[in-house]
């Protein structure tokens, strides 16, 4: 079965004027914020009003969200080698961490908010302590840039870098396991929100599907074909789907953890697709995608999940509706 093609998304997102680098829903899918290359981060609501605006001195690449039953936070990294860590409903700035030399690539808080992960051009990954912005720990046994960074459900410490490697740490800083994931640079890392499942996207037109089981160890689970380099990679909320940015515009939907079938095909960017985020608000599924023809847009895929919930629903009763493969 072919999978649904979307040209035209739900909203667009105004007032960019340069490269979006990247676009993240905070975890209750109420504010969706994006980094652009014309050094600003923004933050939107839902229904696609801006909400606010803060000025960085230098191109925004990466943004993040920590959502905690006593504070709200984002944070931000791009090419000054700054992290700055703010009120995620204000944008009013609380820390700076400068200990990078060169752009931070990718940043990411551990599940509890308490901790701040970096990957850098310096060849580092940091962690740092939300409390204070204190550098807990520097791996610095890349020996090239790190690209994309994630934590495992037990604080383990993926990192990404532009050999193709993967490398999982402790907090000790300690190496778990090294594995060479892509040929080229690994662009990008997700861990599922069940906890089970990495997905990594590659310079090598590839996004793998890693199985993270005791001790953090990673086992290829799946291979998903593109046309150009996968650019990011990201789960929903409910570990359901998986979606990937790719340099040919596209943003692709899987599911997950079954067959692994291509459910929706957005083409709605006329230039490389940089990012993608995904928001469960009730019924409703939200994806965000972010690329370098200046726009972010917002994409209802809620008819799509409600497809495969009923589909799989209808294959745990032995009725079938699994989806066919679909051609790249």
């Amino acid at each position: 079965m072919a999978p649904t093609v979307m040209n035209d998304p739900k909203l667009q997102l105004k007032g960019h004027t340069y490269w979006v680098r990247c676009a993240t829903w905070s975890p209750d899918g109420s504010l969706l914020a994006t980094g652009c290359a014309d050094k600003s981060l923004r933050v939107f609501n839902a229904e696609g009003a801006e909400v606010y605006k803060v000025a960085h001195p230098d191109w925004v690449w990466c943004v993040a969200f920590s959502y905690t039953t006593k504070k709200k936070r984002i944070a931000s990294g791009g090419l000054d080698g700054c992290v700055r860590l703010m009120e995620a409903e204000t944008g009013r700035e609380i820390l700076q961490m400068k200990d990078h030399s060169s752009t931070v690539n990718a940043v990411t808080f551990n599940a509890d908010g308490s901790k701040v992960l970096s990957g850098s051009y310096d060849k580092t990954a940091k962690l740092y302590a939300v409390s204070n912005g204190k550098t807990l720990l520097t791996l610095d046994g890349q020996n090239t840039p790190v690209l994309s960074v994630a934590f495992t459900a037990a604080e383990d410490i993926i990192t990404g870098t532009a050999r193709g490697e993967v490398r999982v740490s402790d907090l000790t800083g300690k190496t778990l396991q090294l594995l060479q994931a892509h040929d080229g640079p690994l662009l990008s890392l997700s861990v599922s929100a069940d906890g089970g499942m990495l997905a990594s996207g590659g310079g090598d037109k590839i996004a793998h599907v890693w199985k993270i089981g005791e001790g953090g160890q990673l086992s290829k689970q799946q291979t998903l074909k593109h046309a150009e380099q996968v650019n990011c990679t990201m789960f929903s909320p409910d570990s359901l789907l998986l979606s990937t940015a790719a340099a040919d515009g596209h943003v692709r939907v899987y599911e997950a953890g079954r067959e692994w079938d291509e459910l929706a095909r957005l083409k709605g960017h006329s230039d490389e697709a940089n990012s993608v985020s995904l928001a469960c608000k009730g019924a409703r599924v939200l994806l965000a995608s972010a690329s370098d023809d200046k726009t972010a847009a917002v994409w209802d895929l809620s008819s799509v999940a409600v497809a495969l919930r009923v589909a799989q629903a209808r294959a745990a009763k032995g009725g079938g509706g699994g989806g066919g493969a679909v051609p790249k």
